[in-house]
Formats: structure tokens, sequence, C-alpha cells
């Protein structure tokens, strides 16, 4: 009877770590797909970043073409 008692022991023991991986599959799988999505993320407002920045050089280059076009020749 005792063998018996610490054989359903231990299976609870298993059934409990195995419900336990399944919950850290689970977070590890969210992790994943939220790691994905914000690199997606960081890379368009990079590119974001980059097309504004030479959206205010080109402003600039005409601003000064204009310039020197009209006042200086």
């Amino acid at each position: 009877q005792d063998v018996q008692r610490i054989m359903v022991a231990n299976i609870e023991e298993v059934l409990l770590r195995g419900e336990a991986l399944s919950a850290l599959d689970s977070k590890a799988s969210d992790l994943s797909s939220l790691s994905k999505k914000y690199r997606q993320d960081a890379k368009y407002l990079n590119m974001r970043s980059t097309y504004a920045k030479l959206a205010a050089v080109a402003v600039f280059s005409v601003m000064l073409i204009v310039y020197i076009r009209f006042w200086w020749l």
C-alpha cells in the first residue's frame, strides 16, 4: 500500500510538471510572436524615420536651389 501511495504521488507530480511545461511552452510561444511583432514595428519605425530625414534634406535642397536661382542669378 505504501508503494501504491508513492506511485500515485509520483504520477501527480509528473502531471503537475506537465501542466507547468505546457504553461511554459505557451508563454514561450507568446513571447516569440511578440518579439516578431516588435521586430516588424522597429523596422517600420526605422524606415519611417529615414524617410522623414530624407524629406527634410530634400525640402532644404529645393529651397536652396530656389534661393540661388532667383536671388543670385
